[in-house]
């Protein structure tokens, strides 16, 4: 009598498990049968355990399955989203002259200068106090004109000066860029391909442009660095 009840109600569950996956919609069909198999897996391993007819061990295994399967199908599909999202990491640019070395990160903002040469060589700009600065930059002014104007951008993208220079930036008129300084100006490795040079220099343009509060220097040498990789 008790086994006729226990198969009564089991055709009952599964008429109305039939009925019920019967009348989702296609797109939750799919998950609701791999829900269903994933407890009818483990319903058995327990039962088979309880029973004595399997090891523990067993019902452990029979459970990770599907688990794992789920996960490697939520791993399949968030794989893209997870390219996509690297897409949007921005290496910090280098930009270098005889005497100067600034790094900008432009997806936070931040932006460092290392002084290469003269007398305060070994320091960074923003150690400098305001009189030293000045200092430097007449100094510059006189013997380093591209390093010069490489100070100022600094200074103006730091917020640390209001001074507007008229002096414009011409390639043709400074030290032509060799390759490893145009990837470091893009904020690129060497091995990068031409797509990603384009969209590097397209980025930055985007975000320095002189029309939208750049410099006129660092606009142009990320247009050389473009030119001197895409020939």
């Amino acid at each position: 009598m008790a086994k006729l009840v226990v198969i009564l109600v089991i055709i009952i569950g599964l008429w109305y498990w039939w009925t019920y996956q019967r009348r989702l919609p296609n797109n939750k069909r799919r998950p609701f049968l791999w829900k269903s198999a994933f407890w009818l897996v483990l319903g058995t391993a327990v039962y088979l355990v309880l029973s004595g007819r399997m090891h523990w061990l067993g019902a452990v295994i029979a459970a990770i399955i599907p688990v794992a399967k789920a996960l490697f199908i939520w791993g399949s599909r968030a794989l893209p989203l997870l390219r996509m999202a690297g897409r949007f990491k921005s290496t910090p640019s280098q930009f270098r002259t005889q005497s100067l070395l600034v790094t900008i990160n432009f997806a936070n903002g931040q932006i460092s200068g290392e002084i290469l040469t003269g007398d305060f060589a070994g320091k960074q700009l923003s150690e400098l106090s305001s009189d030293e600065l000045q200092a430097l930059m007449e100094q510059l002014k006189n013997t380093d004109r591209e390093s010069y104007i490489l100070l100022q951008a600094y200074l103006l993208r730091s917020g640390s000066s209001n001074y507007q220079s008229s002096d414009s930036y011409q390639p043709n008129n400074y030290t032509e860029l060799s390759g490893n300084e145009a990837y470091e100006v893009l904020g690129l490795p060497t091995t990068a391909s031409k797509d990603e040079v384009i969209k590097a220099h397209k980025r930055l343009m985007q975000r320095l442009h002189p029309d939208r509060g750049g410099s006129d220097y660092l606009a142009a040498k990320i247009n050389a660095a473009k030119d001197k990789l895409i020939k």
